[in-house]
């Protein structure tokens, strides 16, 4: 079968090359409804751009903005190192979207950025399958991996970990040290798929031990300031029964012990702490945090490598739950 050019495009939009051109680059002012008759036309013969490199250089990777700091939390600069270690030894380019920017696109506008734009797929950040974002994403054809969260339902490919296992096994060893008064510190709770997940199993170990969970002990974060989280301990720890024990399920608990020390908290003599904690903290610290360790790095190289299967069509589907190590340390101490 012939393979469609800009002049088949063209000749069945009724415009000119030269427009089909502007609407597939992004340029020119164009009409809403004649690049979505383009755009639509585009689609349904799987059209490449000439211009574009035949050999799917890259891999493109979409984060999107937080507080104005895409790259600010520790988590996603590990993440992204690990996808850039991949791509450079298969050979590809590693290249940056900004989120923002391609949040209102449509699922054509979606596909011609991706095909204009030489990629051999997309690696998302930060959002939930569920979201306008994915959903669009899923109907444009692209093949993309969410990384770092799982997406139930089996619809959407993803590379992650095993977050209710590992949080469940936490909260069990807190509980069985004595621990009745446990709070959880979370970052928008239910926005991500992975959060939720954390949060269920906290939940569900407290429903099996037989603890009614106090819904003010569950703090749902709106970020993670300094000023944010220190307020909201100040509130938690003010109560006249204040939790004995804290579980940090966002990716940077390491924040907390410089804002309980300010506070004149000890950990763990006074407050038992334990959460998500980056590979390198303890190294860096000399301390034995008590928490739950992602394999961060391995995260991302894991979703180059199945993105570049899936691309090239040797696999149907990315369904992949790597592992967590959970350390017990020193912060969580024995309350009997």
């Amino acid at each position: 079968m012939k393979r469609p050019s800009i002049y088949t495009i063209a000749r069945e939009a009724g415009v000119s090359t030269a427009t089909v051109s502007k609407i597939v680059n992004n340029h020119g002012n164009i009409s809403r409804e004649t690049s979505a008759r383009v755009l639509e036309i585009i689609k349904k013969h799987n059209y490449v751009p000439q211009q574009r490199k035949q050999t799917e250089s890259a891999v493109g990777v979409i984060t999107f903005h937080n507080n104005r700091r895409p790259l600010a939390s520790p988590f996603t600069g590990r993440l992204l190192n690990g996808v850039c270690l991949q791509c450079f030894e298969e050979g590809k380019d590693m290249i940056l979207i900004d989120g923002d920017r391609l949040a209102t696109f449509s699922p054509e506008e979606l596909y011609c950025y991706y095909a204009s734009n030489s990629l051999a797929g997309l690696l998302i950040c930060n959002k939930a399958a569920d979201d306008p974002f994915c959903l669009r994403l899923r109907k444009s054809g692209i093949p993309f991996i969410l990384l770092a969260n799982a997406a139930s339902g089996g619809e959407v490919n993803y590379v992650a970990t095993r977050n209710y296992e590992a949080v469940s096994e936490l909260i069990d060893y807190m509980i069985c040290l004595g621990h009745r008064r446990i709070a959880y510190v979370g970052l928008l709770n239910q926005l991500l798929d992975s959060h939720r997940e954390r949060l269920r199993a906290f939940r569900d170990m407290h429903r099996k031990h037989g603890i009614d969970l106090r819904s003010e002990f569950v703090l749902d974060l709106p970020d993670a300031e300094n000023a944010t989280v220190k307020n909201a301990l100040l509130r938690l720890l003010a109560r006249p029964e204040p939790p004995t024990a804290l579980f940090v399920g966002t990716d940077e608990c390491v924040k907390l012990y410089p804002l309980l020390a300010e506070m004149k908290i000890e950990v763990p003599e006074t407050l038992s702490v334990a959460g998500f904690r980056m590979e390198c903290d303890e190294a860096e610290s000399g301390r034995d945090y008590s928490g739950i360790v992602q394999p961060t790095e391995q995260i991302g190289r894991r979703g180059v490598a199945a993105l570049l299967d899936l691309a090239a069509g040797r696999c149907d589907h990315v369904f992949e739950l790597l592992e967590n190590a959970v350390n017990f340390g020193e912060t969580v101490k024995r309350t009997y």
